[in-house]
């Protein structure tokens, strides 16, 4: 696939869960504590265009007030600076507001792309974050699949990409609220997945718990329309779906990264359950 193909499709997915991601970047990992924003149309034309990729007008709880640009870069680009640098004279030619500049760098690579230029009568730098260092159990905390597909781009610490890859797709498993939406989220996981070379972890994991997501849809549409014979029939799915749950929080329980507590909350059962089950494995 083309550089540019790629760049693509992870611009799509950026644009498609813009609001949530942006609004979690800036409070969470940029720690900007936000009173008041209002997004500002990203056109900026003289005689010459650039088009921010995220541009918004903030006012944070101090009462200070200024323009934010993101701008999510998946290429090491080396006339970033310059690019910027055209950024910043067209936005504070138009808003006369103070200007804070962030490039979201995408790549596991180590960016090398210049952020500061000190010349004779010129002095400007923009703030470079490398996705890649940011806690992926920021992004996979958060209540809102668009969020929880970013933890795959952060740091996993001393979590294996198995095991991270295996809770996302639960994560996004218990954050969608339908089956379109929870598609939705699974593709865009792959995509992104790819960026780390995490692809067949995802995918095996996807795998996983294709079963149990089949068995759970088949639950919501029939729920409240169920006789006789069909009841017992989906008591019997609803033990095999404990069965796959119970599994994998062993798998996870021998692998000894994750806490009590951590699992209870994203296996969606109590702590006596996984304790009891940790009892067991060490029996």
């Amino acid at each position: 696939m083309s550089t540019k193909k790629e760049g693509n499709q992870y611009d799509k997915i950026f644009k498609e869960n813009l609001e949530s991601v942006t609004l979690a970047l800036i409070e969470k990992v940029l720690q900007i504590q936000i009173a008041s924003y209002e997004r500002l149309p990203q056109e900026l034309q003289r005689t010459l265009e650039r088009k921010p990729d995220q541009l918004l007008k903030i006012t944070n709880k101090q009462g200070d007030t200024f323009l934010l640009q993101l701008e999510f870069q998946l290429i090491d680009e080396e006339e970033m600076i310059y690019r910027m640098l055209e950024y910043i004279g067209l936005l504070w030619r138009k808003y006369k507001l103070p200007v804070k500049q962030y490039v979201i760098f995408l790549s596991d690579q180590e960016p090398r792309m210049q952020t500061k230029i000190e010349k004779e009568n010129l002095m400007f730098s923009f703030y470079l974050v490398q996705f890649s260092t940011i806690s992926y159990e920021l992004f996979l905390s958060s209540d809102k699949g668009d969020e929880v597909v970013f933890a795959v781009l952060g740091n996993f610490g001393n979590t294996t990409p198995e095991t991270a890859a295996s809770l996302i797709v639960q994560r996004l498993n218990q954050t969608s609220s339908n089956k379109l939406e929870r598609d939705k989220h699974l593709q865009q996981l792959r995509v992104l997945a790819n960026l780390r070379k995490l692809t067949p972890f995802v995918e095996i994991m996807i795998e996983s718990i294709s079963q149990y997501i089949k068995e759970e849809d088949d639950f919501l549409f029939k729920k409240g329309q169920l006789k006789g014979e069909e009841k017992g029939r989906l008591e019997g799915k609803l033990e095999g779906i404990e069965q796959n749950k119970r599994e994998t929080i062993l798998k996870f329980l021998k692998d000894g990264v994750l806490t009590t507590q951590q699992l209870a909350s994203y296996f969606d059962v109590t702590e006596e359950f996984v304790e009891d089950l940790r009892k067991n494995l060490n029996q």
